[in-house]
């Protein structure tokens, strides 16, 4: 007989869950849509109430018309976007709208963070901080809403609200703590010297006093949350993690050697070692934050899938959108053929794809997007797959950032949005000259978080033995190598453009976020 655990995803887009049998098959699935709120340039929150309804319309729309009915669930994994901070009060109500992800408004913070020399600085090789971090927008928020900052009893991001919604339970995972809030297993915790330095050696009485493990039981489902679903009061709820790192899990790249591409508004490289390194350009190498014992390296592109839905929203003509309407395939597919036509390197065009700033390899929350090469022969096409490939070179650049920090990959394993686009897929293979292998499950986040919570609820031993047994391959992209050597000018024009924009973007975004503080 099957047994069924929950994968409940949130991403930035919506929330997502899926019901899983114990060999990573995907039962059903629910949908519920989030919204994004951007008060000012480089901002982005989402209401937390919002969430509230979200979680529960996600669960109750996997079970609509499901054969697994709710009292078969056995456990319960989850994630959330990282690093998404939330601010609770003394009773668990929420402060003010969570400050998600990619919202960049700790510009300052993160160069006064990057400036302290303290030690904790090596998972940045003691380069730049990303403004995304939980640090920076704490301190933000100690800054510009001291009143909100002193009333929060808890501060922590969204995956453990999601572990608190479900259990009631108030704690932090291994996962967020370690890759967003300079967290060290191996050294004592918290690095209570930084946050002292930067002025936040009071956050640590607001910050949970639990720290869980991936796969680890948070607590049993609240009877108030079985009642809404109609799932058991008490069955286990595993801990989980950043949303991209879960992915890894789901799509089994948990070796040295793989790297994990997760696609979607953004691009995360998630890659393991058994050796602890440091370098500018690339995040950690951190701890124990997927498997314990095992390092983790990261890097990541903040906007990706972003631009694309930007792009076709906002500049494709309605010839486009009737031509695939007729054709009864959607706008994507029909750019996707026509994009396909369009010569490698878009006929001189270059994308710099920094909508929402740079995190890796140069952690630049000031650096803004370029289109560079235009012509009057350029058509929605060209633009079309010049984003593609910017997207790549970026992906590029990050994986000679790796290498020459000592973590050489040999295989990227894909998933989300971008895999749907199979030139995409080989404009990535072209790109960076590596075999991407894409597994059968492409809701692999929240297949990582029902693997944990298949070892939360006891049917697994551990997530590596979970993951073996339940990812599965569907499909291998191969290289061309004659066209990866040909795109090698493109990835220099790249950073290149990069370089000569820098100072440029810097001075206009610093003019731009005047005043926004409220």
């Amino acid at each position: 007989m099957s047994r069924y655990i929950l994968g409940i995803d949130a991403g930035t887009e919506s929330i997502r869950t899926g019901i899983y049998d114990e060999l990573g098959t995907c039962i059903s699935f629910g949908v519920s849509e989030n919204t994004n709120i951007h008060r000012n340039p480089g901002w982005g929150e989402q209401s937390v109430s919002q969430w509230d309804r979200s979680m529960l319309e996600s669960i109750l729309n996997a079970f609509e018309g499901s054969p697994v009915r709710p009292e078969q669930i056995e456990g319960i994994g989850l994630d959330g976007t990282s690093c998404t901070v939330v601010h609770l009060d003394e009773q668990g109500k929420p402060l003010r709208d969570a400050i998600m992800w990619m919202d960049i408004r700790a510009v300052q913070e993160a160069e006064e963070i990057a400036a302290s020399g303290d030690p904790a600085l090596a998972y940045v090789g003691y380069g730049n901080v990303s403004a995304e971090w939980f640090p920076c927008k704490n301190l933000w928020v100690k800054r510009h809403q001291r009143a909100i900052y002193d009333q929060a009893h808890t501060i922590f991001e969204h995956t453990d609200w999601m572990a608190y919604w479900l259990t009631g339970e108030i704690t932090a995972n291994i996962n967020t703590v370690t890759i967003r809030w300079f967290y060290n297993c191996k050294d004592g915790g918290y690095p209570r010297s930084l946050y002292t330095k930067i002025g936040l050696e009071d956050i640590f009485e607001k910050l949970p006093k639990r720290i869980v493990n991936l796969g680890e039981v948070v607590g049993g489902l609240s009877a108030q949350v079985a009642q809404l679903t109609g799932m058991r009061a008490g069955i286990p709820v595993a801990g989980g993690g950043a949303d991209a790192y879960m992915g890894v899990v789901g799509v089994n790249a948990m070796r040295p050697g793989k790297l994990a591409l997760i696609t979607g508004s953004s691009h995360l490289h998630i890659g393991m070692t058994d050796q602890e390194l440091h370098a500018k350009g690339i995040f950690g190498t951190f701890p124990s934050a997927i498997i314990p014992g095992m390092e983790v390296v990261e890097a990541g592109q903040i906007s990706t899938g972003s631009i694309i839905k930007w792009f076709v929203e906002n500049f494709v003509s309605h010839q486009y959108f009737t031509e695939a309407s007729e054709r009864g395939i959607s706008i994507y597919q029909l750019l996707d053929e026509k994009a396909a036509q369009i010569p490698q390197g878009s006929e001189g065009l270059v994308v710099l794809e920094h909508w929402q700033g740079n995190r890796t390899p140069w952690v630049d929350a000031n650096s803004r997007g370029v289109i560079r090469g235009l012509t009057l022969k350029h058509t929605a096409a060209h633009l079309f797959r010049a984003i593609m490939e910017g997207v790549a070179y970026g992906t590029q650049v990050i994986l000679q950032k790796m290498a020459e920090g000592g973590v050489f990959i040999d295989e990227i394993i894909a998933c989300g949005g971008a895999v749907q686009s199979p030139l995409w897929m080989q404009i990535h293979a072209d790109v960076t000259g590596k075999r991407i292998t894409i597994p059968q499950e492409q809701q692999a986040v929240s297949l990582g978080s029902a693997i944990a919570g298949s070892v939360g609820a006891g049917i697994y031993p551990d997530m590596l033995i979970a993951a073996d047994h339940m990812v599965h391959i569907r499909d291998v992209v191969v290289p061309d190598m004659e066209r990866h050597e040909q795109y090698k000018l493109y990835v220099q024009q790249y950073i290149q453009t990069y370089e000569h924009s820098r100072e440029d973007s810097r001075v206009l975004t610093r003019e731009l976020q005047k005043g926004n503080t409220e």
